[in-house]
């Protein structure tokens, strides 16, 4: 995805919640830290969705956008690019503070994105929560090495600090099986790096 692409989705998304904050998290979040930067140097070039909640939230407009600009619908088939509208409440996992750190979204009012080391604390607990439930045989989606590479470019290119990520990392209040295995995939991190 590049900033045309997410720019473009957002101005579509908005015609339907031109009420709604819309915050972007996942790897797209990070065009609006970054909005001039090559996808390919934040690791972002062969992300094909957006996420997004809507706040307040509601559920009948997420279904509306879904239906509209989500996965397989009218805006996937005709750009290759989607959005996924998800439930406010997945945010309750996020580190502390992550709202007072929300970056505005470059030439759009009431929408804003993670900063880009809440988002990477979102990547390493989702990589490692899929690793774990995998290994439980509880199921889940294999998340390969995509959010790990996304991490690895932010630090090789000096835009996330790998300590401030730890520090943050460490503030989680995760039960200690998920603590064990976020070690493991910073441990993978760092040895990118």
């Amino acid at each position: 995805m590049e900033i045309s692409t997410l720019t473009h989705l957002l101005r579509s998304v908005r015609e339907s919640a031109s009420d709604r904050k819309i915050i972007v998290f996942g790897s797209s979040s990070l065009f609006a830290s970054f909005p001039d930067v090559d996808p390919e140097l934040l690791g972002t070039a062969i992300t094909l969705d957006a996420d997004f909640f809507i706040d307040p939230d509601d559920q009948t407009l997420r279904e509306k956008l879904e239906a509209n600009f989500g996965e397989n619908h009218a805006f996937h088939n005709a750009t290759g690019h989607y959005g996924d509208f998800v439930d406010l409440r997945l945010s309750e996992s996020f580190p502390e503070g992550w709202r007072e750190r929300l970056v505005p979204v470059p030439g759009f009012q009431n929408v804003f994105a993670l900063e880009p080391v809440d988002m990477a604390v979102t990547k390493v607990a989702a990589t490692a929560r899929s690793r774990l439930w995998r290994r439980l045989g509880k199921g889940g989606v294999e998340r390969g090495m995509k959010d790990i590479n996304t991490i690895v470019a932010l630090l090789k290119g000096g835009r996330m600090c790998l300590d401030t990520l730890k520090q943050r990392l460490d503030g989680m209040d995760y039960e200690p099986s998920l603590i064990v295995e976020c070690s493991q995939v910073m441990s993978e991190i760092k040895a990118l790096v």
